[in-house]
């Protein structure tokens, strides 16, 4: 990790933070219990396990885990249940995070999104994705490559706010952010640029105050530029934006479910165990930049013109 010269700048921030408390939701694999032990003893999480505990202790024994020292809130053998309870300690203000485990993400997302669940606000869920590519001198947010398939305006205008948002929890406080499609006019062909182009003008309307917004710009001309934020047309296109420079730089990939009132860790089973402890770095960080939030009233959220500045 020491050569990723921008998440060891996180995790430098990190450290001066106290341990984010985390529920880890349904833990039941060696990955996730090696993660939470790992946060526990680097001292950047807190975490609380939160599943089925005979389970827990089991994959533990099986895995060579000591797991003695780390409280476990018990649930029935069902992840749905643990996901439940999970989105409860965040609701009732016991931990500031969530991190995925032996689930499904629609299963540990459910209760996050439900309407009465407390930790909805007004923006839609989004995921995105840091980049820390060798040679560039900031790192790179791309969204959304996991949850929003083909997001209609208003769904990319809460991609953005929620993306810039994180991007400023990171240390950039005036995010520049390029709306990515396929030419940099307008075209009837491209649905996206006429996205763009009404997302430039919400952007001059002081909707998304902090961040330069700058499209409809192709791939290249946005990576040619001092771009911090990426925001595809679609999922399909920012996984491959995220796959190509992960592939052809071996840039580390990191990324977080936005748009509650804490930051979700979904990290996938293949990923490695360098880039599940940076994402609960960038948790961490963007749990700091929130947490004065926390007590404004659930489905309240803030606003596309707060979200960008709030760790400002």
């Amino acid at each position: 990790m020491a050569s990723r010269i921008h998440l060891q700048r996180l995790v430098e921030r990190a450290r001066f933070l106290p341990p984010l408390p985390a529920a880890i939701a349904y833990p039941c694999d060696a990955d996730t219990l090696a993660l939470a032990l790992a946060g526990a003893f680097a001292g950047y999480l807190a975490p609380t396990l939160v599943g089925p505990q005979s389970r827990i202790r089991d994959a533990a024994v099986r895995a060579g885990i000591d797991v003695s020292r780390l409280p476990i809130v018990d649930t029935p053998d069902d992840a749905p249940a643990a996901a439940r309870r999970s989105a409860e300690l965040a609701r009732d203000g016991q931990v500031d995070a969530i991190v995925k485990g032996t689930l499904a993400d629609g299963e540990l997302l459910a209760p996050v999104a439900a309407p009465d669940g407390g930790l909805r606000t007004a923006r839609r869920l989004s995921h995105a994705t840091l980049l820390d590519v060798p040679g560039r001198a900031e790192p790179l947010v791309v969204a959304d490559d996991r949850l929003n398939v083909n997001p209609p305006l208003a769904a990319k205008r809460d991609i953005l706010v929620n993306s810039a948002g994180m991007a400023v929890a990171l240390g950039i406080a005036a995010p520049s952010v390029a709306l990515l499609a396929a030419v940099d006019a307008p075209s009837a062909a491209f649905p996206s640029t006429a996205d763009a182009r009404a997302l430039r003008s919400m952007a001059a309307n002081g909707a998304f105050h902090g961040a330069r917004v700058e499209g409809p710009t192709t791939p290249d001309a946005a990576l040619a530029a001092p771009a911090n934020v990426l925001i595809a047309p679609s999922m399909e296109s920012a996984v491959m934006v995220v796959r190509t420079l992960a592939g052809a730089t071996g840039a580390l990939a990191a990324g977080l479910v936005l748009g509650a009132r804490v930051p979700v860790v979904i990290a996938r089973r293949r990923e490695t165990m360098e880039s599940r402890i940076a994402s609960c770095v960038l948790a961490s960080l963007v749990a700091q930049a929130v947490r004065p939030r926390r007590d404004a009233p659930a489905h309240a959220g803030a606003g596309p013109e707060e979200a960008a500045t709030a760790a400002a």
